[in-house]
């Protein structure tokens, strides 16, 4: 019986369309490897850190009051609890609990990739890291601690629980921080170049253009103001509202107002570039990859500051200041400063990108004309004092002395220094030293004289006026004068704080039985100096208690320390200005 050719002809065919389909794979394969090498993949075989989806409420350089977001904010859908996994096989290194920065978190390093994980804002810890923290707090009597830990003391592998996300720290809703460091320099690296995908096909938002006049000689549209041009648009079709050419005579740097979206989530998050192409050349590239913790406060140099604080948006410049040293920039010609002489058209173009590619662009035009002002008269206001920026500088009155070490300051730069009369309330002049604008990277001394001095000096602080609202930050009085280190600018004042903090229980009351309860709650607020301090005691003996200053909130979880019958716990605040109230109950269990 001879074999059916209809079979023998399927199997054929089947064979050869096999043979395609692997073809059409393997080019397929080689294409994803060269789109990856492209965008910078490094996939070392780690996992995610939860199992969701990865939409982001924070990115990676994210734009932050300060300083530069040192990771990831994975979104936990508004829920706290769920597990939180090791990405790779390594131990952890490093254990944090703070009231404040990440909350509760935990630092794996993983010696195969030399990276170190980081997983912040924590509800609680696996179990057997919670019972060492646990041991750890009560042997130094403290909710904070900070511990590098032996790598014999937890031994990681990939996928291991090892805590819970939370909301811990100075988190403004639940989510989990995710990081990934350079292990030996602890250099922050952009989590996304080591193969997490994020659903994102939604290009960058272009909000304003800036154009900042530079130098005593440069006009823009016949004015020596910056101007700020609102855009519209989408994608690669952002235009500017008023499309008309900006008239610049001199030299200008520029600016530009930016945030992304991504798909499925609501957040304004950080943009991953920007680049400024000038007549299709590239003059300017800021890149979103990694940076030192060293070199995060150099945000307030890239970013328009004084526009930050008058109107609560950041514009990223190009103009890059002589003591600006962060490593994020890319090439920038002439450190970011466009000349123009009269007759000149300059076709620039910024370009705005996410990690996934996603692209925006806004073209526009700037022309040269003559200048119509003349240069810029000197001035003779007496109240304004020069600094320049690599020198120290000590600027002193007979109410106030500042003190400015070198480098304070990004570049030369012009301090006014005023006093104006005291308001009821206040015991010094109203002393202003420079304005809100003006960005300090380091801390400056200020010394200010008291006009009349209170029985009390432990119980002063100096406050920054911010729109007349004081803001305490602290000082320390002698000899009829207080001294403070800031690192703002603005106008100062003295005030005394002399109200107790509140302190309140929340969901027991002193002599009832709380058989019921698995925690103890307690209010714990200070309106004006603000908390310093808490004790608290459970029959005489410190007891670990949950501190959130953010909801003021400080909370036991009842274990065995809570005896039955009688049992008495006492909390002592205490403000920074030494003022302090103490409570007492009685807990029946």
């Amino acid at each position: 019986m001879r074999p059916s050719k209809p079979v023998f002809a399927f199997f054929v065919f089947d064979d050869v369309l096999m043979k395609r389909v692997f073809l059409f794979a393997f080019f397929l394969a080689l294409f994803s490897i060269e789109v990856q090498a492209q965008k910078g993949f490094d996939k070392p075989g780690y996992r995610k850190p939860v199992d969701l989806p990865m939409k982001l409420a924070g990115t990676f350089g994210e734009l932050r009051p300060d300083h530069f977001h040192s990771g990831i904010d994975i979104r936990t859908n508004g829920v706290e609890g769920l597990p939180v996994y090791a990405v790779a096989d390594g131990f952890v290194s490093r254990i944090a609990v703070s009231p404040v920065g990440f909350g509760k978190a935990v630092y794996i390093d993983h010696p195969s990739t030399g990276h170190t994980s980081v997983y912040g804002h924590l509800q609680r810890f696996e179990g057997r890291i919670a019972q060492w923290v646990k041991a750890q707090q009560y042997e130094k009597e403290s909710f904070t601690i900070n511990i590098y830990t032996k790598p014999e003391l937890f031994p990681i592998k990939r996928g291991d629980i090892i805590g819970y996300s939370g909301n811990s720290g100075s988190s403004g809703g639940p989510h989990l921080h995710f990081e990934l460091r350079d292990a030996p320099t602890q250099e922050i690296l952009n989590p996304l170049k080591f193969g997490y995908m994020v659903n994102d096909k939604l290009s960058p938002t272009l909000l304003r253009l800036a154009v900042y006049p530079e130098g005593r000689h440069s006009e823009i549209n016949g004015k020596r103001n910056a101007i700020f041009r609102e855009v519209t648009g989408w994608g690669k079709q952002h235009r500017l509202k008023n499309p008309q050419p900006i008239a610049v005579s001199g030299s200008v740097s520029l600016g530009i107002s930016t945030h992304d979206t991504q798909n499925d989530v609501p957040n304004k998050n950080g943009v991953y570039s920007v680049e400024l192409f000038v007549n299709q050349k590239p003059v300017f590239e800021f890149k979103a990859d990694r940076f030192s913790f060293d070199e995060t406060r150099y945000i307030n140099s890239l970013i328009d500051y004084g526009y930050l604080q008058e109107k609560g948006s950041r514009i990223i410049r190009t103009r890059i200041d002589p003591l600006n040293k962060l490593g994020m920039y890319g090439k920038v010609a002439d450190n970011g400063v466009l000349s123009l002489l009269p007759g000149d058209t300059l076709h620039a173009l910024f370009v705005v990108k996410d990690f996934n590619g996603n692209e925006s662009r806004l073209p526009f035009v700037l022309s040269g004309v003559p200048a119509t002002l003349g240069p810029e008269k000197v001035t003779t206001d007496t109240t304004l004092q020069w600094v320049e920026a690599t020198k120290a500088k000590r600027i002193h009155t007979q109410f106030m002395a500042a003190n400015f070490p070198a480098a304070t300051f990004y570049h030369d730069q012009e301090i006014a220094v005023r006093a104006a009369k005291m308001s009821p309330g206040q015991y010094s002049d109203q002393i202003t030293v420079g304005s809100a604008g003006i960005p300090a990277h380091k801390s400056f001394d200020l010394r200010i004289r008291l006009n009349t001095i209170p029985k009390d000096t432990d119980k002063l602080t100096v406050v920054l006026l911010d729109k007349g609202k004081p803001s305490p930050i602290g000082g320390k009085y002698e000899n009829g004068w207080m001294t403070v280190s800031s690192r703002k600018l603005g106008t100062f004042t003295v005030m005394a704080d002399s109200i107790r903090p509140e302190v309140k229980a929340v969901n027991f009351a002193s002599g009832t039985k709380i058989d019921s309860l698995k925690s103890l709650i307690v209010h714990v607020k200070d309106d004006f100096s603000g908390v310093d301090k808490i004790h608290h005691t459970l029959n005489g003996k410190w007891i670990l208690m949950d501190y959130d200053p953010k909801n003021n909130r400080l909370s036991y979880e009842v274990d065995e320390r809570l005896l039955q019958g009688r049992n008495t716990l006492k909390i002592r605040a205490t403000d920074k200005c030494g003022n302090f109230t103490e409570a007492e109950w009685l807990i029946l269990r």
